[in-house]
């Protein structure tokens, strides 16, 4: 019988392994499952979209979004990848490398704008109103300039990064 903790180990090494033939980007759990998830996307493709006001919409292009930790947990930072089936593990690792360092920073224009209000407004509000602005732009696929978010601000499936847990 294999165990869970054998599947982790093996995936584990196979991101050291990684490590190991390369020095341009580090390598983590996180990007291997980010290109599991693309590939078991990929698989049932036929049967990815949306469901704006109800009906099924089939989406031409796969996304896999990752959230990544920010100052501490206090935010976190939606990172998209279209189409990652295409994409190497090392190239999924740069990708993202790219747009946390940005996001970390403080440099993503799209999230500081869309985050900017959360800073004002009492959370009995600001949580409401959240979950209705991300219904509106991820679900209808509706983009709202003013407020900093684009319909292709989540893909289809959301991960959250999972370096808090120690591996």
């Amino acid at each position: 019988m294999i165990t869970n903790d054998f599947k982790m180990d093996k995936a584990l090494a196979y991101a050291k392994k990684l490590n190991e033939e390369q020095q341009e980007v580090h390598v983590t759990i996180t990007h291997v499952f980010t290109l599991a998830a693309a590939w078991g996307m990929y698989k049932m493709r036929r049967d990815v979209g949306r469901l704006p006001w109800g009906t099924f919409k089939h989406s031409k292009k796969i996304g896999v979004t990752v959230l990544v930790d920010r100052d501490g947990g206090k935010d976190l930072v939606p990172v998209t990848l279209w189409d990652g089936h295409k994409m190497s593990v090392i190239e999924i690792a740069k990708f993202m490398s790219q747009r946390v360092q940005r996001a970390k920073s403080g440099n993503d224009a799209a999230h500081n704008k869309s985050t900017s209000s959360a800073d004002y407004l009492p959370a009995f509000i600001a949580q409401p109103l959240a979950f209705a602005l991300t219904y509106i732009c991820a679900t209808l696929g509706i983009s709202i300039p003013a407020m900093g978010l684009k319909a292709e601000t989540f893909g289809h499936l959301i991960l959250t990064n999972v370096g808090m847990m120690g591996y």
